[in-house]
């Protein structure tokens, strides 16, 4: 039971979080979790830790949906096209989780090159996979580890919102072609 308490505070504050900012309330998101006011700080010192959590919440989420075919063996185009289509699927899958990702790295308060960002929240997908040692010489030079990270996250996220405008789904003809045609189009802006 604690821990679905835990993730019905989390998916909670990531709901009112899209609808309010940071500024939301702790007794909405207790009162839309369904409990006892005061109960997140249970699971959560502060706000900020909460919100944090949230974060790390939703960046998960990206990890469960595969990719969308096996990377072993691709060259790095293809990597990088694959990884696009993958956070694609994902944003039309989970848009209440792009959402709270783009609004929280947004937050006037938050700056996403920060220290703290890079080596606690957002390790990066380059990271995540291992892939850099595959892209290094395969990408524009004066594109480091973590700003290509930023670009790729970026750019797919002005293309998820747009897939989410349209009410996209992975089982779409559109949701494909638009799916392939921002994988050209980050690879293009990024390649040596």
């Amino acid at each position: 039971m604690p821990e679905s308490t835990r993730s019905a505070i989390i998916r909670a504050t990531i709901l009112l979080f899209n609808q309010y900012g940071p500024m939301v309330p702790m007794s909405k998101i207790s009162e839309h979790a369904g409990v006892a006011a005061g109960t997140p700080f249970r699971y959560f010192r502060t706000k900020e830790e909460l919100l944090a959590a949230a974060y790390v919440q939703a960046h998960e989420n990206t990890l469960r949906c595969s990719p969308q075919e096996s990377i072993e063996g691709m060259d790095a185009e293809h990597v990088v096209k694959s990884i696009v289509r993958t956070i694609m699927k994902w944003s039309a899958l989970c848009p209440q989780d792009l959402e709270y990702m783009r609004k929280y790295e947004d937050a006037v308060c938050y700056d996403c090159f920060s220290e703290r960002f890079s080596e606690t929240l957002y390790v990066g997908i380059i990271r995540d996979m291992n892939i850099w040692p595959l892209l290094k010489d395969a990408v524009r030079s004066d594109l480091p580890e973590p700003l290509l990270n930023r670009l790729i996250s970026f750019n797919c996220s002005v293309y998820s919102r747009y897939v989410t405008h349209l009410g996209l789904s992975p089982e779409d003809e559109a949701f494909r072609r638009l799916s392939d045609a921002t994988a050209d189009s980050i690879w293009n802006s990024i390649r040596a």
